[in-house]
């Protein structure tokens, strides 16, 4: 169980390393709002498809009663990690770009290892406890230099305290959300009804997706908030779909897959390596240089994964 959730675990941090930087570039020409309702809409669009045609008997199944409290705990867990964590987390992707951005995503694992602590009951040794540390620090390690910070858009350099505040602000709505997802999922098997996680992600999305759209539509601000999809401003449509394939439709279907086998701050622990393969990624699709101080935050970053994963086996070697 536990090899296969690291590997599912791992199938995400690549899908999302993918789906930032066409994010990015779409937050900057649609805006972090617009991008948001686009790409939550698009995602519930090609999510509820694939569900479906995959599984059509048991996609009906979940709008029955039987499944009100998924629908209660996915649900929350869509507003609190895909409402406001990703609108927080293309904010800072806008401002401080997508390497800086997704650097401040490894705090995610504190929110999630506290909560899951609070609503699932579950702990974590000392040891993994400085894995987490460890691959923090690593992941940091590589995107917080100076030659990164000047890779902020001149515009933006006045924004970069907002651009980390709303980096933060992600990392816990995002080890949140993940959280809750897992105590949805959890209380179906108590419950003795199965739910995959391609049905939890189609809860999660439309739930998010009605909040935001309700919310919207109550400030009078959608049309304010579709324009500049309507418009396609400066290409940005093409970068938001790329992004909603990578991110909110395999990336979000492959982390419940993740949460579903192993604990949500050991998920969340593999998932901040996000930056570690974002630096892969950018080699490939932008040729840029890896440098020696990247290369020093990996192995660090990695060191951290090994020790987390392996936390009981060091434990009984120490202890």
């Amino acid at each position: 169980m536990l090899n296969s959730g690291i590997f599912f675990a791992l199938l995400t941090t690549l899908s999302w390393s993918f789906c930032i930087f066409p994010f990015t570039q779409a937050a900057r020409r649609l805006g972090s709002n617009s991008l948001n309702h686009f790409r939550l809409l698009l995602a519930l669009i090609f999510i509820g498809s694939i569900s479906a045609i995959l599984d059509a008997s048991g996609f009906t199944k979940i709008f029955t009663s039987d499944y009100s409290q998924a629908w209660l705990w996915l649900g929350l867990s869509g507003i609190v990690g895909l409402t406001f964590g990703d609108y927080f987390a293309f904010e800072a992707y806008s401002i401080l770009g997508a390497r800086l951005g997704s650097v401040l995503t490894t705090f995610a694992p504190a929110a999630a290892l506290c909560l899951a602590w609070i609503l699932l009951g579950e702990t974590l040794s000392f040891i993994g406890i400085i894995g987490i540390f460890i691959t923090i620090f690593g992941v940091n390690f590589i995107s917080l230099g100076k030659k990164e910070r000047d890779k902020i858009p001149t515009n933006k350099q006045s924004k970069i305290s907002l651009g980390v505040i709303a980096g933060i602000m992600s990392a816990f709505c995002q080890g949140a959300g993940l959280v809750l997802a897992k105590k949805g999922m959890i209380m179906e098997k108590e419950l003795n009804i199965t739910i995959n996680p391609f049905h939890a992600t189609f809860i999660r999305l439309a739930i998010a997706t009605t909040f935001l759209y309700v919310f919207t539509i109550l400030r009078g601000k959608l049309k304010f908030v579709f324009q500049p999809i309507l418009e396609n401003r400066e290409g940005g449509i093409k970068y938001a779909i790329a992004g909603t394939v990578f991110g909110p439709t395999l990336g979000v279907s492959l982390s419940l897959f993740t949460v579903a086998l192993i604990e949500p701050s050991i998920a969340q622990t593999i998932f901040s390596l996000v930056p570690v393969f974002a630096l892969f990624v950018a080699r490939i699709l932008t040729k840029e240089k890896i440098t020696w101080q990247s290369l020093s935050g990996v192995t660090i970053a990695m060191f951290g994964v090994i020790v987390l994963i392996w936390r009981d086996k060091i434990g009984e070697y120490f202890i």
